[in-house]
């Protein structure tokens, strides 16, 4: 059975959890299917006096995957037209309320690399994306990295808890078992 608190304890320091927050921060708004969150979270809880930190450089390296994603779509919109989607009837929504969706891509789980790619395609101003694309990331790792700050303690101790009656749960199971099997074989033999 695999230790999460040893885990967690074996593979970060404060460098490396930077590194990996920003890591997962940029390909999130790109490319990486994995939210920043499963990195965030731990995080805070090893290191609680830095939730505020953890939630500017994700949102720092968010807008700067933002900007890949972008990128992308600028450049390869007519590939990505061709090959995956037509998304021209979307374009004068886009015009419209284009900074509206990138900043509701950026706080909601929507997956924030359509947006981004989007962005790219229908030519947002690039200021645009920039400036919600960080209003919208920082507001939703800090409302993520506050709560982790103040409720992580509480649910550690909980997991202590399931952890440890895990264990007895699995041996009376055990014991059952065998009694299960022992009377079985006495039954039929």
């Amino acid at each position: 059975m695999l230790n999460w608190k040893k885990n967690i304890e074996k593979y970060t320091n404060e460098k490396l959890v930077t590194l990996y927050i920003s890591i997962f921060s940029i390909t999130e708004s790109v490319i990486n299917p994995v939210p920043v969150e499963v990195i965030l979270i731990p995080s805070v809880i090893k290191f609680r006096e830095k939730f505020v930190k953890f939630a500017f450089i994700a949102a720092i390296m968010s807008t700067l995957g933002a900007l890949v994603g972008y990128l992308l779509g600028f450049y390869l919109e007519e590939y990505m037209i061709r090959h995956f989607i037509d998304l021209s009837e979307f374009g004068e929504v886009y015009g419209s309320y284009g900074s509206l969706i990138i900043l509701i891509g950026a706080i909601t789980p929507f997956p924030f690399k359509l947006v981004t790619i989007a962005s790219g395609i229908f030519k947002i101003n690039v200021l645009y994306l920039i400036v919600y694309s960080f209003i919208g990331r920082y507001f939703r790792y800090q409302i993520i990295t506050a709560m982790t700050f103040v409720v992580g303690p509480k649910m550690i101790d909980i997991f202590n808890k399931i952890d440890k009656s895990k264990k007895v749960i699995s041996k009376v199971l055990i014991i059952l078992l065998f009694a299960l099997i022992f009377t079985l074989l006495y039954l039929f033999f």
